[in-house]
């Protein structure tokens, strides 16, 4: 009984000098606190991450960022259900990316005694979110990708799209125009008229 009573005070007091730790580790500004937080926060990251001061990581075991990720000041990531961030993507000031959600389906339970639900985050690379962009669990934003400062997304879109609003859209995409357009318009009709017979007037 003793025994197992000291072994929860043990727990607790590792959990909450964790806590405290990574509190301080928020704090410090410049280069210095860029290298430490990727070194000891408790989170993957590859060289050239710079991870700003007031940045908050929960569950910073299951963030992996690889080469050369910017995320800003006022950053929160919660990454329980796993959280990935590829190479050159940045984060505008006070992101908050979040692999877990309530669960709420029972009426008869208070919905904090409900548990969660929780699915990887994979934010490919060469993205740019913008300052206050939300991007909830399960969602896979492709290569490229831009979202509009304030986007709530809630569901995954491809290559180069450009997204923006609440819940988040498509608004456009990077992919590159063709050299002529024109020309490509008229070869597709040639293809048309290849294709299909118009029918003769009686």
């Amino acid at each position: 009984m003793v025994s197992a009573m000291i072994s929860k005070v043990l727990v607790f007091l590792r959990k909450e000098c964790g806590r405290f730790w990574r509190a301080s580790l928020e704090t410090i500004p410049g280069e210095i606190g860029c290298w430490l937080r990727n070194a000891v926060y408790g989170f993957s990251a590859s060289p050239g991450c710079r991870v700003l001061r007031g940045v908050t990581v929960y569950h910073p075991d299951g963030l992996r960022l690889d080469r050369n990720v910017g995320i800003a000041k006022g950053c929160q990531l919660n990454a329980r259900g796993q959280i990935h961030i590829g190479q050159d993507t940045l984060l505008g000031p006070n992101c908050v990316i979040w692999s877990q959600d309530h669960v709420f389906s029972d009426l008869d339970i208070p919905i904090r005694s409900q548990g969660y639900q929780r699915s990887e985050i994979v934010i490919e690379a060469d993205c740019w979110l913008a300052s206050g962009v939300t991007v909830l669990r399960g969602v896979h934003l492709g290569r490229g990708c831009v979202v509009a400062a304030g986007a709530v997304v809630n569901q995954s879109f491809p290559d180069f799209s450009i997204i923006g609003g609440v819940p988040a859209r498509v608004l456009g995409t990077r992919n590159p125009m063709p050299e002529n357009p024109s020309e490509e318009a008229n070869e597709s009709v040639s293809e048309v008229q290849d294709q299909d017979t118009l029918p003769q007037r009686q």
